[in-house]
């Protein structure tokens, strides 16, 4: 998934996005470059708001997580290594397997833990590295019509 900065200050956030007890303002400005796209290599729903984890432009071994609003989806691909996870307080993740299940990965990887500094290294280089099919599952009208207008009989299934 690849997204592309429209803004980098608080005041382009929705009100639901501010939480100043998090350092969440308006005056906040991120380290991110407007026009620039950024790689996705995980997301998180929580109450109503989406946070991407993106290598911003401080990145040195850990993504950071960035509100939604910030950017626009330039490819909505999702990558092949994540999975989704949905916690008993209603906080939902979509990452790669080892994010979800093992216990503190994302604190341990913030903490520069060996271990899982070079797990995210290798699935970084991983999502870095794939190619997403860019054609439509339909990519012609008239076949559509067709299957709309001569709909296969159970018979012909069977």
């Amino acid at each position: 998934m690849k997204i592309r900065c429209l803004a980098k200050t608080g005041l382009s956030l929705p009100e639901t996005y501010l939480k100043p007890e998090f350092s969440y303002t308006k005056e906040l400005e991120f380290p991110l470059t407007v026009g620039q796209e950024y790689i996705v290599y995980a997301l998180k729903e929580w109450q109503g708001n989406i946070w991407y984890y993106i290598c911003d432009d401080n990145y040195t071994y850990y993504p950071r997580q960035h509100p939604a609003p910030l950017f626009e989806v330039i490819d909505n691909h999702l990558s092949s290594y994540w999975r989704f996870k949905c916690y008993p307080n209603g906080l939902i993740r979509i990452a790669f397997e080892e994010w979800l299940t093992e216990p503190y990965f994302y604190d341990k990887l913030t903490d520069q833990e060996d271990a899982e500094v070079l797990i995210f290294e290798t699935i970084k280089q991983l999502i870095d590295n794939e190619k997403y099919p860019h054609q439509p599952f339909f990519d012609n009208r008239d076949k559509i019509e067709h299957l709309i207008n001569n709909p296969l009989k159970v018979e012909q299934v069977i």
